[in-house]
């Protein structure tokens, strides 16, 4: 009984100190403690859409920005603190659409990285992999649904 108690207590210690460092993270430190794993999302529903739509970041930037679309391979993210701006090299594609359903789906992968930042991500530098799930809905030029979401893993120092 007393060797459940002590494992008991030591998991619960292991534990209290796995949680306590995303805390000491979040207090922030000085600049060279900023890197870090990074996870962004980024979400559309308007197929004209090429510039404007909210992009989600987590991990060593955590905030919500906004993608402006710079051009087919470029784009900046601007986030209250500043701008990263992250190249992407597509190396795959897929998707079908069925006529009869009027119902299609996409996906892209690829290689992304930050090749420059203002503001508190002037020294941005990084990369990683993303992935693109896209689904429409209608047979006319306008769908009558569209979604989009863009995930974006990598590494993060600024």
């Amino acid at each position: 009984m007393n060797t459940r108690i002590r494992l008991l207590a030591l998991m619960l210690v292991l534990i209290g100190a796995l949680l306590s460092v995303p805390s000491a993270v979040a207090a922030g430190g000085n600049h060279a403690d900023k890197t870090g794993r990074i996870h962004f999302i980024g979400l559309s529903n308007n197929p004209k859409s090429n510039s404007g739509d909210p992009v989600i970041a987590m991990g060593v930037i955590h905030a919500r920005g906004v993608d402006k679309v710079v051009n087919n391979h470029k784009d900046r993210f601007v986030f209250p603190k500043g701008v990263v701006v992250v190249k992407h090299h597509r190396t795959g594609q897929g998707g079908h659409f069925d006529k009869k359903t009027c119902y299609g789906v996409f996906t892209e992968h690829g290689t992304w990285r930050a090749v420059g930042g203002t503001g508190a991500y002037a020294t941005v530098s990084g990369g990683g992999t993303y992935k693109v799930k896209g689904t429409v809905v209608g047979c006319k030029r306008q769908p009558d649904l569209f979604q989009v979401r863009i995930d974006a893993i990598g590494k993060l120092s600024y």
